[in-house]
């Protein structure tokens, strides 16, 4: 029979391997939840645009009761293989999936609600990533003779569904 020390030096060396052991086995993700892309993934969010206003063209839209369209155009840049065969569309810089507009009498928030595309268009874009387009101008619909100068907003959609978009506008005179 071994001296106690010794069985108790076993059982020591034993649960510390058990330790190591234990602490080896924690939850891995499996390889598809940390590969899969989000952004390539159908949308159905929304996403808020933020018109901010100049002093003075707040003034002039509210004296005029100016209407500011926003519009959201959905949009992507066609794959090389759908370019090939000719997709209607293809044949331009970007592949138009979706328009819409929005109006309003000054400053604030403008809410839009993505479409979910079908897989069949999103195989046509690269990385199968809508983007968007925001513009906006006010309602006097005479070229040249504008009230407003607005920024506009380019990107991907996720990143407006994520953060929104803010459009600063001034006077066209500022």
């Amino acid at each position: 029979m071994a001296a106690p020390g010794v069985h108790i030096a076993r059982l020591s060396a034993a649960a510390a391997a058990l330790v190591l052991v234990l602490g080896a086995c924690t939850r891995t993700p499996t390889p598809a939840a940390d590969t899969a892309d989000p952004a390539s993934a159908p949308t159905g969010n929304g996403f808020t645009v933020t018109l901010v206003l100049s002093e003075a063209a707040s003034r002039i839209v509210a004296v005029e009761h100016a209407t500011i369209t926003v519009t959201a155009e959905w949009f992507g840049y066609p794959t090389v293989a759908a370019q090939q065969r000719r997709v209607p569309g293809t044949e331009q810089p970007w592949l138009s999936l979706h328009r819409d507009s929005r109006e309003t009498g000054g400053a604030g928030e403008v809410h839009f609600r993505s479409p979910v595309f079908a897989a069949a268009d999103l195989a046509l874009i690269e990385g199968r990533r809508p983007q968007l387009r925001i513009e906006v101008h006010d309602g006097n619909g005479n070229a040249g003779e504008a009230l407003l100068d607005c920024g506009a907003f380019q990107g991907e959609l996720a990143v407006a569904e994520r953060d929104g978009v803010v459009i600063d506008c001034r006077l066209a005179a500022e």
